[in-house]
């Protein structure tokens, strides 16, 4: 008798109270610089220095995916240039160009977006100027990036500025 009750104890009972025990899952609170990036359709990607040379170094993400950054890049940042075995985190855009790099841990600032009507760019000095509400506004372009060469003047965008003021993302606002 006792090994039926036993039986319909773990047959019924047991699965029964496991399916009524919710489930409670927690995450990190994004923070603002994730949020930018997520909401500008970057994503986040962590990887780790395996080259550093003439300049460039690559990065071997978790994905399995290399990218190659430019060392004058993180000077200019005002950050060290990595060194091989060091931990990155990396937002990539839509066209898998690396719009941040940082060391895994160090903090950033969340980008700033700006939007109005593009009136001029050269690409030749790394500058552009946009027309917004408050007036017109310039705008220093990253050196290493041409990505914004199939913009016209005239365009409605949304620049994407990092925390040193260069722009390193446009988006062509939808109309």
């Amino acid at each position: 008798m006792l090994h039926i009750i036993f039986s319909i104890f773990s047959l019924f009972i047991i699965p029964a109270i496991v399916l009524m025990t919710p489930l409670v899952a927690h995450s990190d609170p994004a923070g603002p610089e994730e949020v930018a990036h997520m909401k500008a359709g970057h994503q986040k990607v962590e990887g780790v220095v395996s080259e550093v040379k003439s300049g460039l170094y690559t990065v071997k993400t978790s994905t399995g995916a290399t990218l190659t950054l430019t060392e004058s890049a993180a000077v200019r940042q005002g950050r060290d240039v990595p060194k091989v075995g060091d931990e990155m985190t990396l937002w990539v855009n839509e066209g898998n160009m690396v719009m941040d790099a940082r060391l895994k841990g160090e903090p950033g600032k969340a980008p700033r977006f700006v939007s109005g009507t593009l009136t001029s760019i050269d690409n030749g000095k790394s500058q552009m100027t946009l027309s917004t509400s408050g007036g017109e506004q310039g705008f220093s372009l990253r050196p290493e990036s041409r990505m914004f060469r199939d913009i016209a003047v005239g365009t409605q965008v949304t620049l994407e500025v990092n925390d040193t003021g260069e722009v390193i993302d446009i988006h062509k606002d939808k109309k």
